[in-house]
């Protein structure tokens, strides 16, 4: 049996052979000589000597508040990551409301550090919100105010691993 002719197959073979050549080559990455710091921010509750609780009376039950998932940490200030700084702490107290919206935040502790990281905090905890904080007696549900401190650590994490890809060899 004699071969059969498709016009434009060899064609194609060959747009083909090539289309994967070029997919195979790369434009080489300059590598890394330096390693950017990264800024990580820790949350935790701090529990004020001073601090006053709802006392539960009979027939009472109480629901924690939560916060929402949607807050956001705050932001290791930018323009402060090249000065390599120890960590810094920076305690905020928020009063939320019976809707759960933060009605006021304060710094009432803060490391001696750039008051950058004081406006980072009060920027992030003044959009936080909460599901409320809630006394239940009987049927009735009634949504309250509370007030938290939170303390916020910065610190820097430095030499970051980085991969690079398409490398020249040998330098």
């Amino acid at each position: 049996m004699g071969r059969t002719h498709v016009p434009g197959l060899h064609a194609s073979w060959l747009l083909l052979g090539a289309g994967l050549a070029a997919g195979c080559a790369s434009t080489p990455t300059p590598p890394v000589t330096a390693f950017a710091a990264d800024g990580a921010v820790a949350t935790a509750i701090v529990e004020p000597p001073d601090a006053r609780h709802y006392e539960v009376q009979p027939g009472e039950q109480f629901f924690r508040e939560l916060p929402r998932r949607e807050n956001r940490a705050p932001v290791y200030p930018p323009a402060l990551l090249d000065r390599r700084l120890g960590p810094v702490s920076v305690v905020a107290r928020i009063v939320v409301g019976a809707s759960g919206d933060v009605e006021r935040a304060a710094v009432v502790d803060a490391d001696a550090a750039d008051p950058a990281f004081a406006e980072a905090v009060l920027a992030a905890v003044r959009t936080w919100t909460f599901i409320p904080l809630k006394r239940i007696v009987g049927n009735r549900m009634e949504p309250l105010p509370f007030t938290q401190d939170y303390r916020f650590t910065f610190t820097q994490e430095n030499g970051r691993a980085v991969v690079v890809q398409g490398a020249p060899r040998g330098g």
